[in-house]
């Protein structure tokens, strides 16, 4: 006489696709969540420049184009999903930052770095932080439906 294993049914596809939705916005909300809660940068605006690895700010820590141009993605592509407004307003800090701060209105195109207070610090203008601008300025559109992001992305963005 043999006895064959049998293995458990798996869940069905649809059961799956919705643990792993529910599984995909708790870690959404985690992260934002964390980010809304530590990372705003209260007096200078904006968002800090720098966190270490135990959670200590350096409030006199430098503010890079590319963080503040992801902190843009990250919270209007959250505000598309979830539809809070916390999102929205998080992503409409980091794009009122970038077009105060990060801008060459002169010139045209994004600096590479500007310290505490937002006053430029490297002025370099590099393809890789100009491609990180747009990328979040296009998110953020996507989000809002502002038109002055296509005036935006047509003069200020091609120095």
């Amino acid at each position: 006489m043999s006895t064959t294993l049998s293995q458990p049914a798996a869940p069905p596809v649809d059961v799956l696709l919705a643990s792993y939705a529910q599984d995909m916005r708790a870690e959404l909300t985690r992260i934002t969540d964390f980010w809304l809660a530590h990372t705003l940068d209260e007096r200078r605006g904006g968002f800090i420049g720098q966190m270490d690895s135990a959670g200590e700010i350096d409030a006199q820590a430098d503010k890079g184009s590319i963080l503040n141009a992801r902190i843009l993605w990250t919270f209007s592509a959250a505000y598309r999903h979830t539809g809070e407004a916390t999102h929205l307003a998080a992503a409409t800090r980091a794009f009122e930052y970038l077009l105060a701060h990060f801008i060459d209105n002169e010139h045209g195109g994004i600096y590479w770095l500007v310290g505490a207070d937002g006053q430029p610090l490297n002025t370099r203008k590099q393809i890789y932080a100009l491609a990180f601008a747009i990328y979040g300025l296009s998110e953020y559109y996507r989000a809002t439906g502002n038109p002055r992001l296509c005036r935006l992305a047509s003069s200020c963005l091609s120095g």
